[in-house]
């Protein structure tokens, strides 16, 4: 499906785009009710449909059925892009300077981001023992040479051993007033994700909940920050929606392979550094190796642990809802 996303902050800009969507000739437009939005139009003309919705953040989020509708819309931003066949748009600048200045989904992960920014990124997600760690690293203009000087890249690119080399580089770098961590041990992992599950919602709304209160604490310190970005891993709503009062005005953005930035990969070796740390702690804690991942290792020691420390152990090591733990 065709996307495009871009940042409105003039008040002026976002009804001249408005009433321009609603002139398109050929199309007829039901207005919808979305939470955080200033609006959401939803149309349908001879060629399929179309769905535009302005966030009160600033954010402009375009879908279409076609990139030929798509770009009906991106026009009359001054832009023209192509969607591409990831379903979204290419970067081209707008062509003039009333019109959107940024459009943030790239195939490559990389945004054309200026100034200071916070990124985040998680670590222990697919993994059975241990925690859920959620990192926010603010990087400023300043810190991003040094960072790449570092090495600082995606996590997963580095083994545990540089990673743990290299943090303390990292949070000499940018300042530990800059850096957030959400540390969700097993224990309260497994209540918050019966809790929401509950409620019928799922993982993706845990990680939401746990990005947007690593961008509050270094909101509360950096209240000047207005820029954000993750991982895609939902709906962009999912982080906005938890949110709380300093970071409504926040600009976020959302995209695959987030870790492309700098500040993201600073995140993620942050991340991956605790969530090492955690495992080695709780290895230490129950006498006992516990391995990475979810594999057949993994289910071999969860056994092993159940004959050393009873079943009623594993909520304190293990991450329940996996389909692991039905298999023991």
């Amino acid at each position: 499906m065709p996307t495009a996303k871009y940042s409105l902050k003039s008040t002026v800009q976002r009804n001249q785009f408005k009433k321009a969507l609603q002139s398109l000739p050929g199309t007829t437009w039901s207005p919808k009710t979305e939470q955080y939005c200033d609006y959401r139009l939803d149309g349908r003309g001879g060629e399929g449909w179309l769905r535009a919705k302005q966030f009160t953040n600033g954010t402009l989020y375009l879908e279409a059925s076609s990139e030929a509708l798509l770009e009906q819309m991106t026009g009359l931003l001054g832009v023209s892009p192509a969607a591409s066949t990831t379903g979204q748009a290419s970067t081209q600048k707008p062509a003039s300077p009333s019109a959107a200045n940024k459009l943030v989904a790239k195939a490559s992960g990389l945004i054309d981001i200026q100034g200071t920014y916070i990124g985040t990124d998680e670590s222990g997600k697919g993994d059975y023992f241990g925690p859920l760690v959620i990192a926010g690293v603010l990087v400023n203009d300043a810190a991003k040479a040094p960072l790449l000087k570092l090495g600082v890249t995606d996590s997963k690119k580095l083994t545990d051993a540089l990673i743990a080399k290299m943090y303390q580089g990292l949070v000499d770098i940018v300042g530990e007033a800059a850096i957030a961590v959400i540390d969700l041990g097993p224990a309260k992992y497994n209540e918050l994700y019966d809790r929401l599950k509950s409620k019928g919602k799922n993982l993706n709304h845990l990680l939401a909940w746990g990005h947007a209160m690593a961008i509050e604490k270094l909101l509360e310190r950096f209240p000047d920050c207005t820029q954000a970005i993750a991982d895609k891993f939902g709906d962009e709503r999912y982080i906005l929606s938890q949110l709380q009062e300093k970071g409504k005005g926040i600009e976020l953005y959302q995209t695959p392979r987030a870790e492309a930035n700098i500040g993201v990969a600073a995140a993620s070796i942050v991340a991956r550094y605790r969530f090492t740390q955690h495992m080695q702690q709780l290895s230490e804690q129950f006498d006992m190796d516990l391995p990475f991942g979810a594999n057949p290792v993994v289910k071999q020691r969860a056994r092993a642990l159940i004959g050393r420390h009873g079943r009623e152990a594993l909520s304190q090591v293990a991450k329940l809802h996996f389909k692991t733990t039905a298999e023991l």
